[in-house]
């Protein structure tokens, strides 16, 4: 019954995050925790979320934005290993609520008049891809910060999804080796689970696919900002 249950759950937030650019590890963590040993969830949680965002740079891949990851991907991948490094030392409940209040603004202007609609400057999106990316790291939402930050981009909804799955899939590789070494016993036992959970986020996402085909893109900015 267990079984079921996280294969329901990883089928509809793959589905999910496939519309918002975020959610699947947030939602698959502590499902897997509940199973696992929390260390080994996380990397488990880590390797189907990097197979499903290789999957769907797949079907994404010929509307990468290449300038918006050189001027804003590349410095929050700085900034999320920065973030990550300085975590035992500047971690805090305040934190927590600075990125809180952060993601509330962001999230809430979409929904302002457009006079009203905050919205970060571009000539300055180098240096909030290094704050986004710093404070992604120090607290481990990565997802919710980039896609409020790529809602400043007048991009269309492929375009978004495939800048920020290239993005999330460099943040990715940075992470699994590091997990992967502290968990060698992983390497000669691959629970088939994690093959099944990975097929059925590949369905989740193929799936959400044609659904975005039938959400405009003013429907497809509100969907982020309202799960932001």
């Amino acid at each position: 019954m267990t079984d079921i249950w996280i294969y329901l759950i990883t089928f509809l937030a793959s589905l999910l995050t496939l519309l918002t650019g975020f959610g699947l590890g947030t939602i698959l963590t502590p499902v897997f925790a509940l199973v696992y040993d929390v260390k080994l969830a996380v990397l488990l949680v880590a390797i189907v979320h990097f197979l499903n965002n290789a999957f769907k740079f797949t079907l994404f891949r010929a509307h990468v934005e290449l300038v918006i990851i050189k001027r804003f991907g590349i410095m929050s991948i700085v900034g999320a290993l920065i973030g990550a490094l300085l975590q035992l030392y500047l971690y805090s409940d305040v934190l927590k609520v600075v990125l809180g209040i952060v993601l509330i603004v962001l999230g809430a202007s979409e929904f302002f008049p457009v006079g009203l609609r905050f919205q970060i400057p571009k000539k300055v999106d180098v240096l909030g891809g290094l704050f986004s990316g710093l404070l992604g790291g120090l607290v481990g939402n990565q997802g919710a910060i980039r896609s409020a930050y790529l809602l400043n981009y007048a991009i269309s909804k492929e375009a978004f999804i495939a800048t920020a799955t290239v993005i999330a899939l460099a943040i990715d590789s940075t992470r699994i080796p590091i997990y992967l070494f502290s968990q060698e016993e992983f390497l000669s036992k691959v629970p088939l689970q994690l093959v099944i959970v990975v097929l059925i986020a590949f369905l989740g996402t193929f799936i959400g696919k044609k659904i975005l085909r039938q959400v405009s893109g003013d429907l497809f900015k509100r969907l982020i900002a309202g799960f932001v």
